[in-house]
């Protein structure tokens, strides 16, 4: 008696269970490797056999109205400046930001930028270095124009300073002009949870603004000295950007926010006016009959979208929240309002 033996299987029937197998393995891959090795094994993906370093290609222009040679080029800030972003947001990262700019300042073409801003502000070291690069923009003869969103608060206000002309909606929340340094005190936490922290130290101010217990009078001081200086800074960007007083500048920045309509009365912006008409504005500040106005894009593909949540800060798994309490981000110097 004869024993039947099984049909072999069609070619086409292998190929979809290999190539289902080869995706399986990637994806199995990408959750288990080290950041590291993945990126390796992306960038020996590209056409440039060496590894190393990837360099960020030019921004492209995506056309967002007109015509013509001349460019004005809208770039977004959004979100708290300096803040790490996330690469499949539409925010932009430090980083990218100022590469933006430079691109923009060595552009010929580009005659005029609207910078739109929707920020509640941000470190000041960050605020700081977008405020240099936009001043060097505006120095080297490009137009800067600002285009207030539904908030452009401290440094968001920080960053507008320097433009030509600066446009809000009635609505927009602005001002909240100075600087804020803030701690936390967790001595009772750590008691109630049984933690202890113990400290060795080189000087008595080594653990300046440690929250596992209360400032002294001498950390006070000193702590209060720097948010003084940052704020005289602050003052003096605003003095030299808006024309105004000193006296003036130091009465309106206490740290109150401002409605547009309230910052048009002020002196802190020039015209009422969304986006639309921030474009006008700057068409009509480079005497321009006619522009192509553009935003910058990133490249969207799948390499250069995963690379850039690779490169993102990656935060460890504290079920218990632990890692909260005993982990502490350092004190921040911040331009930005936060209630």
């Amino acid at each position: 008696m004869s024993v039947e033996q099984p049909a072999p299987q069609k070619p086409a029937t292998r190929g979809w269970i290999i190539a289902v197998s080869i995706i399986i393995g990637i994806l199995f891959a990408c959750a288990l490797l080290p950041l590291g090795g993945l990126a390796l094994l992306l960038a020996a993906g590209s056409s440039n056999t060496s590894i190393g370093p990837i360099a960020s290609p030019p921004w492209e222009e995506q056309l967002v109205e007109g015509s013509g040679t001349d460019r004005i080029v809208i770039i977004e800030v959004s979100g708290a400046i300096g803040a790490a972003a996330d690469p499949f947001s539409l925010q932009l990262s430090q980083g990218q930001l100022l590469s933006q700019i430079r691109q923009a300042s060595r552009d010929n073409r580009v005659k005029a930028v609207v910078l739109r801003v929707d920020s509640p502000g941000g470190g000041v070291v960050a605020s700081s270095e977008l405020h240099e690069k936009l001043r060097d923009l505006r120095d080297n003869g490009k137009i800067l124009v600002v285009s207030m969103g539904s908030t452009a608060a401290s440094g968001g206000y920080y960053i507008s300073a320097p433009a030509h002309r600066i446009y809000a909606n009635p609505d927009t929340l602005t001002g909240s002009l100075g600087v804020i340094l803030s701690t936390i005190n967790v001595e009772e936490a750590f008691e109630k949870l049984g933690l202890r922290s113990i400290v060795y130290k080189s000087g008595e101010l080594k653990d300046i603004g440690s929250s596992n217990r209360e400032a002294t009078p001498e950390e006070i001081a000193v702590l209060q000295a720097i948010v003084d200086e940052a704020y005289n800074g602050f003052v003096q960007v605003i003095v030299e950007g808006r024309g105004l007083d000193e006296a003036r500048v130091r009465e309106l920045a206490d740290g109150r926010i401002y409605t547009g309509n309230q910052a048009l009365e002020l002196g802190l912006i020039d015209e009422l006016g969304n986006l639309d008409e921030a474009i006008v504005g700057a068409r009509e500040l480079a005497n321009l009959e006619t522009a192509l106005v553009v935003r910058y894009t990133r490249s969207s593909s799948w390499r250069s979208l995963l690379l850039s949540r690779l490169s993102a800060p990656q935060q460890p798994i504290d079920p218990l929240g632990l890692r909260v309490l005993t982990e502490r981000e350092p004190v921040k110097l911040e331009y930005r309002w936060a209630p």
